[in-house]
This record gives structure tokens, C-alpha cells and sequence, in this order.
């Protein structure tokens, strides 16, 4: 454990993240460069003395990032588990070290908690029969204690970091300053002052996603909301809140006993599996058509599994309301393309390439940009397309992202002199939609889940 608060200088954050970056670069220039170089057939080649290597590199990373928590521990807990985001032979390596920070991420010493608890709560025994001094799980903001009620009910509470705050505007004013830095570089490559802005824009839209997990207060407002939305499905759990035990820094909840997901991936036969898997994505959709928001933030260590057989939904720091025109765009542009792929008409499919263009800003006259949206969009729809299960493997999600990376072999490398191209001015709204695909799909891949995606679709998005 560590010993005192969370280090909230830019420089010290930067220089420690600098030399873990020292290391590590070469690792994703590795994954960019064998889909921009290689072809498919010969990547995922590496030396087996260069594994050693890779290894000690893992360690390293899993100590920086876990001290450093905040907006780098999460970037640590994407990689840990979503497929496709380092090369495939060095997936075992980084993520069997890296996946300890869902969870066992190092935490800070009762020393440093307990003030904090003290601050927002007042003396802990007039509110609480006992207080487990050790926690039970830490994570990229804060720590979970378990603790006793004086009317004896468990619950869990989560304690934010000292200095978790001024840590966290640190690694955001550090990554305005790299966007600075790279604003000239993106215009020798012929970046538009609209690509420019647009990735301003979108910058704003992550910004203000990750200091809202700042405010514990709001979580546990969102949490009870989720709570009342999900009440009509018996089969999933999200615990209740005790507003008058929670803060802006502390959050206490009912505390839910179940396995973690890697215990179920490993024990559970496959019927159980599909089982699961199709109340995680049952919470997903109806979430996302039927409420008009959703937890974009879907990591392996936000479920719990119950032996009631039924899904503990964790954590809801992260939450995207979605607009209604975007739920109206993405309704329209999902069902079209249902039908589209039902018929097989060209009449249809050019319904759902209107539909697409309109929700996403593409300019059909562009017909290179058009077809790379196009066709990585009916990609990532496809588990929803058809009327049958879809047998989610690592290699699915790996392969949407080896879509992305081909897209800028073809729009930037594709020419003698690399230039970037205008890309379209996707709605930033749907910046966390894609952390929601890949993180959701890396889940059902690791349960080797086959789910009906289609089946559970709101009735009035299936068409």
C-alpha cells in the first residue's frame, strides 16, 4: 500500500508517465505499425527472448499506473482487458499483470483514508457499528471498505483519494498541452482548422465525462436512477444508496457479495455463460434505447455475480445521458440497417446509408471516407443484424480494431507523402459510445458468450 495521498503535480505526473513512455511507446508503435506495414498473414510475429522483456515492462507499468491512479490507472484498465488494443502476442504478457488493476489496484493506507471519511462523515463510530480499516478493492479514483451499519446492514463505501481531484486536472492540462504541441504538426499533415477544432471538441466531451466521476454525489444520484430504471428486471442487481452516508468523496452502497467475471469465465459451462452474457447485454440495450443513457465505463470489474444467478451492475462515475436526436439517429440507422440486411434491397440499403450519413455528419461525396465509416459501422452492428446467437471471440473485437488501423493505412499512409485526410465531424456525443463497443465487447469476449443480440433489442429498435 501506499502511505500518503495521490501526487497531484503536472510535472512529477508527466515525468513519471514520461518514462513509463519511454518504455511502453514502442509497444503501441508495434501494434500501429503492423497493420500500416504488415500484411495479416504476417503479423503477430515476435522474438521469444524479447517476452522477458515485455514482461518486466508489464510490472513496471502495473506499479506506475497504480500509484499514479486517476486518469492513468484507467487508460491501464482499458488495456488490461480490451482486445485488440496491443499486439496479439503480447496480449498474455501485459494484460495477465495489467488485469490486477481492475480490481487489486495498489490502494492507499487507512493513515491516508481515514481523514477523508472523518472530513465528509464526521467520527466513523457514531455512524458506523465497525469499519473494515482494509479494503477490498481499489480502484482509478478511490478505495472500498467494507462496514457495518448501527442497525447492523453490510454495506461498501468508497473513498476517494486524497488529492485524486488535483491529480486528475493535472493529467488533463498535460494532455491539453500535448494537443497543443501537436497542432502544428497535424497542420503540416494537412489538418483543416475544422479537424483542429473538431478534436477540441472532442477532448471537451472526454474532459467533462472523467471529472464528473469526481463528484460522488452525482454518482449516487445516477446510481439510484439506474436502480428505478432496472427495478422491472429481477434478473439485475444495482445496489441501493444511502444518500445520507454519501458525499462529494464518499459513496456508500449495499454492500453485494458474488464472484468477480474471471471466476465465472473460468467455472461456468457454456449455457451459464450465454446466460450472463445475455443480461449484460439485456442492461446494455435497454439502457441505451429504451432510457436514453448508459455506464460508459464497462470493465470487468464493475460486474458481480451473485449465487443467485443473478448480475451486479458496479460503479456509475462514468454515465452518458444521450440527447434525443442521437437516440432518434441511432434507432433510425440500427433498424435500417436490420432491414436492409433482411432484404437485401438496394432501395433499403440506400435508406440506411442516408441514415447513417445524417447521424454521423458523413458526406456521401466523399465515397472513400463514406465506405470506411460504412463499413466499420455494419461491422460493429453485426452481433444485431441477424435473428441468431453471435459467438463474441477476442478475435471479433480485435478485428474492428485492425479496422480502424487499416482505415488510416488507406486515408493517411496510402499516399507517397502521409497527409491527414478531413475526417468527418462525428457528433463528440458519440465519443463514449466507442469506449462502450470495444469495453462491452472485450466483456462478452472473455465469457466466450453467445447472445442473441438482435432478440433482446428493444421491440420498437428491431423492425
Amino acid at each position: 500500500m501506499s502511505d500518503s495521498r495521490v501526487s497531484s503535480s503536472r510535472l512529477g505526473r508527466l515525468t513519471r508517465l514520461a518514462g513509463l513512455g519511454r518504455r511502453a511507446v514502442p509497444v503501441a508503435i508495434k501494434r500501429f505499425r503492423e497493420t500500416v506495414e504488415a500484411p495479416r498473414e504476417e503479423r503477430g510475429k515476435v522474438a521469444a527472448k524479447a517476452l522477458k522483456k515485455h514482461g518486466d515492462l508489464a510490472d513496471k507499468a502495473f506499479k506506475t499506473l497504480g500509484d499514479m491512479k486517476g486518469v492513468a490507472l484507467k487508460l491501464g484498465q482499458m488495456v488490461s482487458y480490451m482486445d485488440g488494443a496491443i499486439p496479439a502476442e503480447l496480449t498474455d504478457v501485459y494484460q495477465e499483470v495489467l488485469a490486477r488493476l481492475q480490481q487489486q489496484a495498489p490502494a492507499l493506507k487507512w493513515s491516508a483514508i481515514a481523514p477523508v471519511l472523518e472530513d465528509e462523515l464526521g467520527p466513523l463510530d457514531a455512524r458506523f457499528a465497525d469499519f473494515d480499516e482494509e479494503p477490498f478493492a481499489a480502484a482509478s479514483i478511490g478505495q472500498v471498505h467494507r462496514a457495518t451499519l448501527l442497525d447492523g446492514r453490510r454495506v461498501a463505501v468508497k473513498v476517494q483519494y486524497p488529492g485524486i481531484d488535483k491529480a486528475m486536472r493535472s493529467d488533463l492540462k498535460n494532455a491539453d498541452m500535448f494537443r497543443g504541441l501537436m497542432t502544428p504538426f497535424m497542420s503540416m499533415l494537412g489538418a483543416g482548422r475544422a479537424t483542429r477544432g473538431y478534436v477540441r471538441e472532442v477532448m471537451a466531451e472526454i474532459r467533462a465525462r472523467l471529472l464528473e466521476e469526481l463528484d460522488y454525489e452525482r454518482e449516487a444520484r445516477t446510481q439510484a436512477r439506474f436502480r428505478e430504471l432496472l427495478a422491472d428486471e429481477p434478473d439485475l442487481v444495482v445496489p441501493g444508496v444511502h444518500p445520507e452516508l454519501s458525499t462529494r468523496r464518499v459513496l456508500t452502497s449495499d454492500l453485494i457479495v458474488g464472484r468477480r467475471l474471471q471466476e465465472v469465465c473460468e467455472t461456468e459451462d457454456q449455457a451459464s455463460r450465454d446466460r450472463y452474457g445475455a443480461l449484460l447485454t439485456r442492461s446494455v440495450l435497454v439502457s441505451l434505447y429504451r432510457f436514453g443513457l448508459f455506464n460508459a465505463d464497462p470493465h470487468p470489474g464493475n460486474y458481480l455475480f451473485p449465487e443467485d444467478g443473478s448480475v451486479c451492475l458496479l460503479d456509475y462515475g462514468c454515465v452518458k445521458e444521450i440527447p434525443d436526436w442521437m437516440r432518434a439517429d441511432m434507432a433510425r440507422y440500427l433498424r435500417s440497417a436490420i432491414v436492409a440486411t433482411r432484404t437485401d434491397d438496394p432501395r433499403d440499403w440506400d435508406r440506411f446509408d442516408d441514415a447513417l450519413a445524417h447521424a454521423l455528419h458523413l458526406d456521401r461525396s466523399d465515397p472513400k471516407m463514406f465506405r470506411l465509416y460504412r463499413e466499420f459501422s455494419l461491422y460493429i452492428m453485426r452481433p444485431a443484424l441477424v435473428d441468431e446467437p453471435f459467438d463474441f471471440t477476442s478475435a471479433f473485437t480485435r478485428e474492428s480494431i485492425d479496422r480502424v488501423l487499416d482505415g488510416a493505412r488507406e486515408t493517411i499512409f496510402g499516399k507517397r507523402i502521409p497527409r491527414l485526410p478531413n475526417i468527418p465531424q462525428v457528433p463528440p456525443d458519440y465519443t463514449f459510445i466507442n469506449r462502450l463497443q470495444w469495453g462491452f465487447y472485450s466483456v462478452l469476449s472473455m465469457l466466450r458468450a453467445q447472445v442473441n443480440w438482435h432478440a433482446l433489442l428493444p421491440e420498437e429498435v428491431r423492425a
